[in-house]
């Protein structure tokens, strides 16, 4: 410490406070637990054999040191902090009008600018020659083995020797800058209040913060070398998409069956498609999925309940998909599920859950037809692993246990997805007793049957072929229908032209009404004083106020001879009645809104209402049960998959995930023949509205539930995520993990369980059967003996 008086003169009447610092204090033990005290030498050391130790940067001995060095730095920070920017503002209180009584001030301070010997090292190791040994040197970084101790040559550290130069160069270039500042600063014992010990305190605080900089510049160095080999061997920087191809290329060549995309042609044996079903996934490229699939032979039929009273019996075949998504950090991929139709053609798509083995619950319907392209977006989320949820319960009461397990047994069992395609012209063929394939060609036969079904809801009895002899014709059976569908179009044509006049009916009226309210005088006082001062070829035309509104509300037939005979008169005489009517137009719609007119319901609201009493009042209880017969249960695939993954050992990273649909669709349609395909967005409630036409189209194309669908395809798909905590890069180097081995152990639980074998059968090669049976025994199933 030292002592020094200065006179500081100010302007302000009060006085200047007097300087006040906090001592500050610097923990040192992890630095003194790395010198040995014996021979005085540094016993730091990564421990190679601790399992937290992945990389020479990621490890519990340079991460305490990363500590230390940073926390040096908050102290030097705060020293100058306190010390040297106080002690410039107390200088700065001086009258700027009398000269300052020092010479020198804080902003003259040195810089540290000398030797740094913390730097990151690194010798390529080459092979021993004859040649001299005399080098020479050009940089300080090209220091060399010594040759005085006979282990330098295999020792991966510089030589004793070595470390002492660079120590000694630091020291040296100490000393030399400290001479320098108290040659150049004034002495400690003169009344400066910055002198060379406040210079030299400085220059050794920067200094310091310097050398922890050092420290962890030259840490990330190391890493960031590493990272930068990994590049030029592999000639890019890795993304998520590009591990994606090299999984699939792998899982191609190792597994038997391997994936398959998930795109689906939606047909009939014989027949060609009607349409595509698919889920891709959005990554910067879109492309399909790729899933573990297999052909389900289930023990009893699909159900679908539309309603309470209704419930779908689907005989079709049944697919099981899993798919392993994986997500690196934050980085998620977006997925899509997309239907797409051709033309003349249809289909119904039911989008659920699995509730049991045979049983989807319905949340999403649509029709999709005449080259619709459909896009759902689809949205995964993840459950917490079985080691997290055993974590976090293993405190709770053993009530609360029970409820967090219950439910998350109700989450696994909902995180099985359902997609069901209903074809639509086949079950029509069934429904109206036409023969198969005797609907293909009847395009315009077949948009009536299904506007009739989904606007009017027209009951099938009145439409199906009504005949009973097995020796007629499918051209007259065919004919037959046709007949009963113009029939009922001719029904309704009538129906929609009888309302129509109707609301033509009431219109005039109105209108007649508002007329007559205005009153008969108002009008004819109004022709008088038009009539004074109009010729009398004008006022031989005036007509009654009901005859003038009548004529203009009814205009004459269009003939020739009649408008010949309207040009002359008509032209005249209508000026009172246009200016009558002017005046009208508004009272008439008035008139309107005050009667409280309401339109009668069109006949496809009455026969909606008429045919759901009829089919409720005859359904029977026995239907609308849902029951569950043994067989393939899919709800269980994610309980199973997930006790599986806790066994293997990754139970931190994989987890089971939901998949839901999005609330925005998009629906690209083209209007008609001629117009290109417009981009429409469909909203909660015309998503809402959409399902509710899929509904009403598959409870007439079964007879509310009452005729099984035999043309059907579902497909249950159960996802999981393996997911890591950092980028493909930074896993591969800060982590020190293959993640190409990480997804090859969850590739093979996942379609172990979606295939029902062990996965040592799915493994095509034995090179690789005996590979993968010393990297992960367990899951190969080799005995622990062995």
């Amino acid at each position: 410490s030292r002592k020094c008086i200065t006179q500081l003169i100010t302007q302000s009447k009060q006085g200047i406070s007097p300087l006040k610092i906090s001592p500050r204090g610097l923990p040192i033990n992890w630095l003194l637990q790395q010198i040995d005290t014996n021979g005085l030498t540094s016993q730091f050391k990564v421990d190679v054999e601790n399992d937290a130790t992945k990389t020479p940067r990621r490890n519990d001995d340079v991460d305490n040191a990363m500590i230390f060095t940073g926390q040096v730095r908050n102290w030097c920070n705060v020293v100058e902090r306190q010390f040297l920017k106080q002690l410039q503002n107390l200088m700065q209180k001086h009258n700027p009008a009398i000269p300052k009584p020092q010479t020198f001030t804080v902003r003259d301070l040195p810089k540290p600018s000398v030797f740094n010997p913390i730097l990151p090292l690194m010798e390529e190791e080459k092979e021993p020659t004859n040649e001299s040994d005399d080098i020479e040197i050009k940089s300080i970084i090209a220091f060399q083995r010594s040759n005085g101790n006979g282990n330098d040559d295999t020792s991966t550290l510089l030589s004793s020797r070595d470390m002492s130069s660079l120590l000694n160069e630091h020291v040296r270039a100490l000393d030399e800058q400290v001479n320098e500042i108290e040659k150049s600063w004034p002495s400690n014992s003169s009344d400066n209040i910055v002198s060379s010990a406040e210079a030299t305190l400085s220059f050794l605080i920067g200094h310091l913060t310097h050398l922890s900089t050092q420290f962890d510049e030259s840490m990330a160095y190391i890493e960031s070398m590493m990272e930068n080999q990994l590049i030029a061997a592999i000639g890019k920087r890795l993304e998520p998409k590009d591990l994606d191809k090299f999984v699939k290329y792998h899982n191609a060549r190792l597994l038997q069956p391997i994936p398959q995309p998930f795109s689906h042609a939606i047909r009939r044996p014989e027949h060609y498609p009607v349409g595509l079903l698919s889920i891709e996934s959005q990554d910067g490229e879109t492309e399909c999925i790729h899933s573990h699939s297999r052909e389900v032979n289930p023990s009893s039929n699909l159900k679908i309940p539309l309603s309470a009273a209704t419930v779908l019996e689907l005989t079709g075949h049944q697919y099981l998909h899993g798919y392993m998504n994986h997500r690196f950090g934050s980085s998620r991929k977006s997925h899509q599920l997309v239907a797409r139709a051709r033309q003349f053609s249809s289909f119904i798509l039911v989008i659920g859950t699995m509730t049991d083995g045979s049983t989807l619950d319905p949340k999403d319907a649509i029709i999709v037809q005449n080259k619709d392209e459909l896009l759902i977006p689809l949205l995964l989320e993840e459950l917490p692993t079985a080691k997290e949820f055993k974590d976090a319960i293993k405190s709770l009461s053993p009530e609360q246990q029970r409820f967090a397990r219950a439910y998350r047994k109700m989450q696994l069992a909902s995180s099985v997805f359902g997609i069901c395609v209903i074809q639509i012209k086949p079950q029509l063929e069934r429904l109206l007793g036409l023969p198969p394939d005797s609907l293909d060609k009847e395009m315009k036969l077949t948009q009536d049957l299904m506007e009739l079904f989904i606007e009017y809801q027209v009951p099938s009895d009145l439409l199906s072929y009504n005949g009973f002899s097995d020796n007629v014709s499918t051209e007259d059976k065919i004919s037959n229908v046709r007949n009963n569908v113009k029939s009922v179009m001719d029904v309704v044509e009538a129906e929609k032209e009888k309302q129509l006049k109707a609301e033509q009916a009431k219109t005039e009226m109105a209108m007649e009404k508002t007329f007559q309210r205005a009153g008969n005088d108002q009008f004819e006082a109004r022709l008088r004083r038009k009539a004074m001062g109009a010729p009398p070829q004008q006022q031989q035309h005036a007509r009654p106020p009901q005859q003038a509104f009548m004529a203009m509300a009814s205009p004459p037939p269009q003939t020739s001879s009649s408008r010949m005979s309207m040009h002359a008169p008509v032209g005249r005489t209508l000026h009172a009645e246009a200016f009558s009517m002017e005046m009208m137009a508004d009272d008439a719609m008035l008139e309107c809104e005050e009667d409280h007119y309401d339109p009668s319901p069109p006949v496809s609201s009455k026969k909606v209402s008429d045919e759901v009493q009829n089919r409720q009042s005859s359904s029977e209880i026995g239907e609308s049960q849902v029951t569950s017969d043994q067989g393939v249960d899919f709800t269980l695939i994610p309980q199973i998959l997930d006790s599986a993954v806790e066994k293997s050992g990754d139970g931190n990273a994989i987890r089971s995930t939901t998949i839901k649909t999005g609330d925005h669709w998009v629906r690209n349609r083209q209007d008609n023949l001629l117009t290109t395909p417009k981009r429409q967005r469909l909203n909660v409630e015309e998503v809402k509205k959409e399902k509710n036409k899929a509904f009403d189209l598959l409870d007439a194309l079964s007879r509310s539930g009452s005729l099984s669908i035999e043309y059907s395809e579902l497909h249950v798909v159960v996802a999981v995520t393996h997911c890591f905590d950092k980028s493909v890069m930074s896993t591969v180097v800060q982590d020190n993990i293959n993640p190409i081995e990480k997804l090859e152990r969850s590739t093979l639980l996942l379609a172990s369980a979606m295939h029902g074998v062990p996965a040592r059968e799915l493994i095509r090669d034995n090179a690789e059967l005996q590979r993968l049976e010393g990297a992960m025994p367990l899951l190969m199933g080799v005995p622990e003996n062995s």
